[in-house]
This record gives C-alpha cells, structure tokens and sequence, in this order.
C-alpha cells in the first residue's frame, strides 16, 4: 500500500457504532436479567458511548482542523481498552455461577473501598444514614466464604482482597502481548501532559515537542483499536444475549467478523516501521 492509502477509517467505525447501538442500552433493548449479563450490557453501552463520542470529535474537526482534540480520541479508545478487560473477564463461559458471583463481588468490593476513599476526601459525614445505606462490608466475608478464595495463596487472597485488582484474569488476546502494551503506551501519553502527549495531541505542529507518531499516525491507530475492540466486544455480546442477537442482520454479522480483522492496523504498523527505518539524507 502506498502511504495515501491508509486513512482514518470513521465511516467503519460509523457502521459498526450504528449496529452495536440496535443491542444497547443507547437504543433501550431488552434488559438483561442475570448477574453476567446485567455487567456486559453495561460495559457495551460504555464502549459505545466512546465510540460515539470519537466519532462526534472527528466531525468537529472536519470544520476546523485546529479544534480537533486528537488527545482526547486517544484517551476514549484507552478507555475502550480498559473496558474490554471488564467486559470478557465477566462474561467469561464455562465458569461456574459461584465464579460469577465471585467476580461481581470483587467489583463491589473495588467500588466500596473507592467510594469510601472519596467521600473520606470530600469530608462527606462517613457516620450518616446515606453512607450505612452505601455500605457494602458484608461483601468482604461473601468473598471469604467462596471456595474461590478459601483456596487461594496467602498472596493471592491478599490480592483478592484489596479491592485493586481482577483475580485469574485472562488477556483479551486481540493483539499480541507487546502490541498491546506499546498501543496502550501510546494511547495512555495522551492523557498526560508529558512530551509524547503534547507532541501529537493536535494537528498544529510544535517546534518544541516532536514525535515520529504524529496526530495522523496516533488516529489512525486510535480508530483501528476502537474498531477491533468494539467488534470483538459486540460479537461476543451476541453471542451471550442470543435474544438480542435476531435484531441483527445477516450482513451485519458478517460486517462485525470482517472489522475484527487486524490485518488493516498490522499492515499500517508495518508501513511504518519500514518508513521509520529508511535513511532520513
């Protein structure tokens, strides 16, 4: 492929905003009724959400390049990263129901230990009746009673048990393990104020701060993540609300298999790196 040839590719990521959106929350589907279930359709509105908004911010650009906020496209699909570490660790098959309370304990246990740490620094009053109903300790010894946890290491229960992080989480697998993390690398400087994320936060150039992946090079390979990652997610969904899935057409689901391809950014990624090495005289 030649250089004009890679774009960003909106009208993709449009299409498949367009199809999530008929299964979600965004459009009022049909709740979900189960514990899995009730957490997916949760995290797939939040995907989409960012989805949306990623769109949203390109059409403002396109009046004006100078107001398009590349960073903040950047930060949503890191947020759409995150989420799908959420979103297949939950919805995992073949795990038993004890396991599925196990894991949605862990998320209230993560909320309380948050919840309380920010009303602590709000001053909110933690000895008020709104606070007791917000309460949720009793989790900590549904979290002790579980087999899960009673066979669990010294370490690992301590892990379980700060409340900070997923137990026997698997990797989503969409990339492999070091394009993950040099994506997600990526996408994560734009949050911050530190010299890659103010070297291609814009389209303005910078004579003070310069990088080779530039604010074309950091939207594409924002759009294609949020492709890849949304695909996987909504196809996954379908698959786990099987009701839902007769709203979708035919085409549509074949669409949705052709964007989990990651041909389109491992092509791209490997332009570049032939681009990168070439002799600059």
């Amino acid at each position: 492929m030649e250089k004009n040839q890679y774009k960003i590719r909106l009208k993709e990521l449009k299409e498949l905003y367009d199809i999530g959106k008929k299964v979600s929350l965004v459009s009022g589907s049909k709740r979900a009724t189960t514990i899995k279930s009730a957490q997916a359709e949760k995290v797939v509105e939040k995907v989409l959400l960012h989805c949306n908004s990623i769109i949203k911010l390109f059409n403002i650009g396109q009046n004006e390049y100078s107001e398009l906020d590349i960073a903040l496209i950047a930060s949503a699909t890191r947020n759409i990263m995150d989420a799908a570490n959420v979103y297949f660790y939950i919805s995992e098959r073949g795990i038993s129901d004890e396991e599925v309370n196990f894991r949605y304990n862990l998320q209230l246990l993560n909320y309380n230990k948050n919840i309380k740490e920010i009303y602590k620094k709000l001053s909110f009053p933690m000895d008020s009746f709104r606070m007791k109903l917000d309460d949720m300790s009793f989790v900590i010894e549904e979290i002790k009673n579980s087999s899960i946890y009673s066979t669990a290491s010294n370490k690992e229960k301590s892990i379980i048990l700060s409340g900070k992080q997923f137990y026997n989480r698997k990797r989503v697998g969409i990339f492999s393990q070091d394009l993950e993390s040099a994506i997600f690398n990526i996408l994560s400087n734009s949050t911050h104020s530190f010299y890659i994320g103010l070297s291609n936060n814009s389209v303005k150039k910078s004579i003070v701060f310069s990088s080779y992946i530039d604010s074309l090079m950091l939207s594409i390979i924002s759009v294609e993540t949020a492709i890849l990652y949304v695909a996987n997610i909504i196809n996954d969904y379908l698959l786990l609300r099987r009701q839902l899935s007769k709203i979708i057409t035919q085409p549509e689901r074949i669409r949705i298999k052709d964007l989990m391809k990651i041909d389109y950014i491992n092509n791209y990624l490997e332009f570049k790196k032939c681009d990168f090495a070439k002799d600059i005289f």
